[in-house]
């Protein structure tokens, strides 16, 4: 349901921009898919704290996320356990909602960074929408927002993960 709201959104900017004199937007997707892997564990648990995630449910989430190990099985025989330094292990199913939770701490930025600035629609200023991990940004006077988009995002990425989250 969410997926069809946001294309229903993008419709109405794209309408609405199709109106405008000034011309001077742009919509932007971004594909989060493979972030989730660079995120890391102390920023995943602090996020889900601040959110009001805590006592046991935070506690079996650490325990699942804080020490991840994986072990490889050759021929029948199983190798080693090693650690996961990033990342979940394959098929997690809480991995995509815990990076929606993360992902969110982005879009807050986003959203109350005045220098990034949104197409105004009446009354209402449209930025971005979410759907799993897909970021639909709406843009105004990109020249100047682009960079300050850039610069957030790269400070998220120092802040959640590490150099190569961006």
């Amino acid at each position: 349901m969410q997926g069809w709201y946001n294309i229903h959104k993008s419709i109405n900017v794209i309408h609405h921009i199709n109106k405008m004199k000034n011309k001077n937007h742009m919509i932007i997707s971004i594909d989060a898919e493979k972030a989730f892997d660079k995120i890391q564990r102390p920023f995943l648990i602090q996020t889900l704290s601040n959110v009001g995630i805590v006592g046991s449910y935070l506690d079996i989430i650490k325990a699942i996320y804080e020490r991840p190990t994986a072990n490889i099985i050759l021929n029948g025989h199983k190798l080693k356990t090693f650690p996961l330094r990033t990342g979940t292990r394959q098929g997690c199913p809480l991995s995509p909602l815990l990076f929606n939770i993360v992902l969110e701490v982005l879009a807050t930025a986003i959203r109350h960074e005045e220098k990034i600035k949104g197409i105004q629609i009446g009354k209402e200023e449209v930025k971005l929408s979410l759907f799993a991990d897909d970021m639909i940004l709406y843009i105004e006077n990109p020249k100047d927002s682009i960079k300050n988009l850039l610069d957030l995002i790269n400070e998220f990425g120092k802040v959640a993960g590490d150099k190569h989250f961006h």
